[in-house]
């Protein structure tokens, strides 16, 4: 039974003008992770993934020391641009549990994550911890786009405070941006934005933003701050999920109320 290429990501723009046929170096730390740990040998078929979501199937014709020399079997496919665009705004979190919410919501589908620094946050990113946060984060989206094939490689944003994250609500277009805060005791469920969320994806809806407390919730006056900014507080559910499972649980719900799943 044939199995499924392993996938590996291309971080710069080489694929936008590549066509069959041709040549591509797979180097840099995926080269090496493909030819020292993956152990890939020539006449071996790789997945190649791109930032903008161009994919393409290689084959190996020479696997080097660190880097495997490639020759593509296909013009790679169009950039995807999915509409509207999912940010997921994730308060850092112990235990792993923000990158948990990370990892999901990749695979289901997010194009940006932005760790937030909440009020409430027990795991505080300052100096060299916060660029070490950050590379964390970034290499957990990769792995994610790796395992599950998908098109495209989510962004990870500056990590923000809540006046950051306020400042930044209030200079989105309203017109073009829903902004969903994910709150236990909201009486508004999210099923019930069925109805709005069609409307506005046929006028145009650009960007949903998703917004997730930290384990011990979002704080009263940050949750008032957010609102103020424009942010609409609704209930994923009837239970109280952590804060790992919220965020991909409504991107999953969302997906296919937006119809970005058929």
């Amino acid at each position: 039974m044939p199995t499924t290429p392993p996938g590996f990501l291309i971080l710069d723009d080489a694929l936008a003008s590549a066509r069959e046929g041709e040549a591509l170096v797979l180097a840099g730390e995926e080269g090496r992770h493909a030819a020292k740990v993956a152990r890939i040998q020539a006449g071996e078929q790789l997945l190649l993934t791109d930032a903008p979501g161009r994919q393409v199937l290689a084959e190996v014709t020479v696997a080097r020391k660190e880097e495997l020399d490639l020759r593509l079997l296909a013009d790679p496919s169009p950039a995807v641009q999915r509409l509207p665009r999912f940010t997921l705004v994730q308060a850092l979190a112990t235990g792993g549990r923000d990158e948990q919410a990370v990892e999901s919501a990749t695979e289901l589908g997010v194009d940006q994550v932005v760790p937030w620094i909440a009020r409430r946050s027990v795991s505080v990113w300052r100096g060299e911890k916060l660029r070490k946060g950050r590379a964390k984060w970034e290499a957990t989206v990769r792995a994610a786009v790796k395992q599950c094939r998908r098109p495209g490689i989510p962004t990870v944003g500056e990590p923000v405070t809540t006046a950051q994250l306020r400042a930044e609500l209030r200079e989105m277009t309203a017109e073009a941006s829903l902004v969903l805060v994910l709150h236990e005791q909201e009486s508004v469920g999210v099923m019930s934005l069925a109805e709005h969320l069609r409307a506005v994806s046929e006028d145009g809806l650009e960007e949903i933003l998703v917004i997730v407390g930290p384990e011990g919730g979002i704080d009263p006056d940050e949750l008032s701050q957010l609102r103020e900014a424009g942010a609409r507080s609704v209930l994923l559910g009837p239970e109280v999920l952590r804060t790992s499972t919220a965020g991909p649980a409504a991107i999953a719900v969302l997906s296919a109320l937006v119809g970005r799943w058929g």
